[in-house]
């Protein structure tokens, strides 16, 4: 789901909160110097973990209760890595809680901490039914193997139950397609196109068949349907395990195992070559074992299962096989799969039948073709270990190394570190070099998909400026990423207004504070502050403080540029002032309670009103 630009909040002053002390030297006294090396000047008191579920769902009682926390567990949970790169931000996070509590909440959200667990446990059932599955069907083929109940079945049948449940759960859970990185809630959608094919193969591949085969007497499990289809002879009693042949229908969920183990490894954050290295390793397990049961499978179709019809040629006849278990077949089975497709040693004088020829040359084809896909994961592996995550973890190390040679605190080596993650997560790029490939023109497009939308938004530069006028200031805005609690922009007073940057923050929350260090409100993804403050002085407009609430990424535009890129145009700076005049006077005709009666309306998730009587910053 697309992040919807950020609406502006306001800060309700809380009475029982303790405010940041306006003087320095009352800031010094209070020791919060000490505790906040970064900002020394400001405490920040805000309360911006907002439980929404606590908001808008009350549980006075047990049941409510139990409700209350069964709906927060469907939830998307803002701990997990996807939901993270997906909404990038808290703000948009509690955006997609609202949505869903609000429009959609019988809807299990597909990131949740309820579907994360639910997915741990798919993929444990996962792979006991990909391991369990053809086993059954092709070593377990005696009525000594089925009566009595046994172990094996009843853990099968336990694996068939889960499944049967996911079914369900399937019906109630959105959906998150990584491609278009979009999140449905819509149920009604989503089971519509859940019933046009997936829910027909796990339904009818859980069936619960070791429960159905206790069913059946003990005299029919001698005529299974691979009995029939060797000796050509069919019967109603040949179809009593139809249910567990299906079964192998199960393969195909094999794309989705896959996702869940990507998923659990992105948990966690484990590297990329890391989460390849299992998908690969789980998928040539399971093409091994499913390779050693067709093994078997296709002797038995082929030979048959009574050692004295079976032809003298046949590998098993060379080996006492037909008279040890089914876990001792299976292992004479996957050793002679193991050593054809490995392709370690052939006796060529060996005699076989027609149906071992053809199996050893489909085996051995299929070995070459695996070995060369190893080697050129092999060497995609190798490639990966000088591309931009190589590069990251190199500069990283040299940061690293620097810091402690310069014998730098080490609250400040953790601060730079931390700043260093955010600001290239586990990738190293260098926009000089992208800039220089792409060419100015190709450079101006990418930076309008960027920063098109935030210039947009603004009404000034959207009523003035033209395409081309506002892909010049996408290239003169330069990006600045701020950690928690940094300092944006401090006005004391006596400070240069040509210095003065206005700000749009792509991800993040900031903080307007007044020259006293007074909270007014919060601009959140995709808001911009400081087109005033870009044209007029201090004495038309005030200048205000601003500070990361979180880790924020902003575009930072300069008064100083933005005069350069004015001068040659004195109309066009003309016609900005005059409507920014016009908008300033608008404002200040407006009521106080007006003011805020707009934002509550613009606002989707907010604090109460502030009770502070202090003036309202020009935003637009």
């Amino acid at each position: 789901m697309s992040k919807t630009p950020g609406q502006r909040r306001n800060i309700h002053q809380n009475p029982g909160t303790t405010h940041a002390p306006e003087d320095p030297k009352e800031m010094v006294a209070s020791g919060v110097g000490e505790s906040n090396r970064n900002f020394p000047s400001h405490h920040c008191t805000v309360n911006h973990d907002v439980d929404l579920v606590k908001l808008l769902i009350s549980a006075n009682t047990v049941p409510r209760r139990f409700a209350r926390w069964w709906r927060r567990i469907c939830l998307i949970d803002h701990h997990s890595p996807i939901a993270r790169l997906l909404f990038r931000s808290d703000t948009a996070i509690k955006r997609e809680m609202s949505r869903q509590l609000t429009y959609y909440p019988g809807t299990i959200h597909p990131l949740s901490y309820f579907r994360f667990i639910w997915n741990c446990l798919m993929i444990v059932t996962f792979a006991s039914v990909f391991q369990l599955i053809p086993y059954d069907i092709t070593f377990l083929y005696r009525i000594e193997d089925y009566y009595p109940f046994t172990a094996f079945h009843a853990v099968l049948l336990g694996a068939d139950c889960i499944c049967l449940l996911d079914v369900v759960i399937n019906l109630y859970t959105g959906t998150y397609t990584r491609r278009s990185q979009r999140v449905e809630l819509n149920l009604n959608i989503v089971r519509k196109r859940y019933l046009r094919f997936w829910f027909w193969i796990d339904l009818i591949s859980s069936a619960p068949d070791p429960l159905l085969t206790r069913l059946i007497p003990s005299r029919t499990l001698e005529n299974s349907l691979v009995y029939c289809l060797h000796r050509l002879h069919f019967h109603p009693g040949c179809l009593w395990d139809l249910w567990s042949l299906l079964s192998v229908i199960k393969i195909f969920r094999f794309r989705t195992f896959l996702r869940y183990i990507h998923s659990l490894c992105e948990w966690f954050g484990l590297r990329r070559k890391v989460i390849k290295f299992i998908a690969i390793l789980a998928t040539v397990l399971t093409v091994f074992h499913w390779s050693t049961c067709l093994t078997f499978l296709v002797l038995r179709l082929a030979q048959g299962t009574d050692p004295e019809r079976i032809d003298e040629r046949s590998w098993t006849m060379k080996i006492p096989f037909w008279n040890q278990t089914s876990l001792v077949r299976y292992m004479e089975s996957s050793y002679r799969t193991l050593y054809t497709v490995a392709h370690i040693t052939h006796d060529f004088n060996e005699s076989m039948t027609y149906d071992d020829m053809l199996m050893s040359l489909i085996y051995t084809i299929g070995g070459y073709i695996l070995k060369i896909y190893l080697l050129a994961e092999l060497l995609i592996f190798i490639r990966i270990l000088f591309s931009s995550a190589s590069k990251y973890h190199e500069y990283r190390y040299e940061l690293s190394n620097y810091m402690r040679h310069e014998q730098l605190p080490a609250a400040l080596q953790k601060q730079i570190l931390s700043f260093y993650d955010f600001r290239h997560p586990r990738i190293y790029s260098r926009w000089s070099l992208i800039r220089s490939v792409l060419g100015e023109q190709l450079y101006g497009a990418m930076r309008m998909q960027i920063l098109g939308p935030l210039l947009r938004a603004c009404p000034l530069f959207r009523a003035v400026f033209t395409e081309q006028q506002l892909t010049a200031l996408a290239l003169g805005m330069h990006f600045q990423l701020f950690m928690k609690n940094d300092i944006i922009a401090r006005w004391d007073g006596t400070s240069d207004e040509r210095a003065w940057n206005m700000v749009f923050i792509v991800t993040g929350t900031v903080a307007l504070y007044t020259s006293g260090w007074k909270k007014v409100l919060h601009l959140e993804d995709g808001e911009h502050f400081g087109e005033f403050q870009l044209l007029f002085d201090a004495n038309t407009v005030k200048f205000p403080n601003l500070v990361a609430v979180e880790n924020s990424q902003l575009y930072i535009l300069s008064r100083d540029w933005l005069d350069r890129f004015l001068q040659p145009y004195p109309a066009l700076r003309r016609n900005l002032i005059d409507l920014a005049t016009e908008h300033l006077r608008q404002m200040e005709q407006m009521q106080r309670g007006s003011v805020l009666e707009v934002l509550a309306n613009i606002e989707t998730v907010r604090m109460q009103p502030s009770s502070s009587s202090a003036k309202p910053y020009h935003s637009e």
